[in-house]
């Protein structure tokens, strides 16, 4: 049974209602401060820094850290829906999991050409996870060192992260076509994905 069953409306937020003991279900955000819940979205990619892949279809959020296995796999999941159009994905990485995160996540957001990094990250960290993890996260991933407006931007992206309410990562930050805001903690499958589509803005 696909994970996602239904999408209700609860005091005007959208709140996935997921099937299966381990999924948990979609968390709406709180507004902020003297803010109206339409103007969430808008403010919300103003503030973070990220890296997008795809120019077509709903826009998803998508918090990842570069030592977390699952946001690989989430990575993964994703590819097909924005190589055929139907999605664009904001990969917004925040650095929390080991002490190697924020140079890794620095090496991504100093490239040059970030989503090529973002690419050449992925095929490594596919190798990467697939051996032994040591103590300081996986062997071999690109680092750097971060710049005090790097080290600004993933404290801002763990804030936003955090004012969420998620308890870790992955995390998916959509927009509903009603204009409502919410979040999918946790690995979601492509076909879960394509599940959500049409109820994306």
């Amino acid at each position: 049974m696909n994970r996602i069953t239904k999408l209700t409306m609860v005091s005007g937020i959208l709140v996935g209602i997921l099937g299966t003991g381990a999924a948990m279900a979609a968390t709406a955000l709180p507004p902020l401060p003297k803010m109206a819940q339409s103007s969430y979205w808008k403010d919300i990619g103003q503030r973070l820094t990220y890296i997008q892949e795809g120019h077509k279809g709903p826009i998803i959020y998508d918090f990842f850290d570069p030592n977390c296995p699952y946001c690989h796999g989430m990575y993964d999941e994703e590819q097909p829906l924005i190589q055929t159009g139907k999605l664009t994905v904001r990969y917004v990485p925040v650095a929390y999991l080991m002490p190697s995160s924020t140079p890794e996540a620095a090496a991504l957001l100093q490239a040059p050409h970030r989503v090529f990094a973002l690419q050449h990250f992925e095929v490594l960290a596919a190798k990467s996870f697939a051996a032994p993890m040591g103590t300081h996260g996986p062997a071999g991933l690109p680092q750097a060192k971060a710049l005090p407006q790097t080290t600004h931007a993933l404290k801002v992206n763990m804030a936003v992260l955090q004012s969420a309410h998620s308890m870790g990562v992955p995390a998916i930050l959509y927009e509903h076509k009603n204009g409502s805001t919410g979040l999918i903690p946790g690995m979601v499958s492509h076909g879960e994905l394509l599940t959500m589509l049409p109820n994306l803005k």
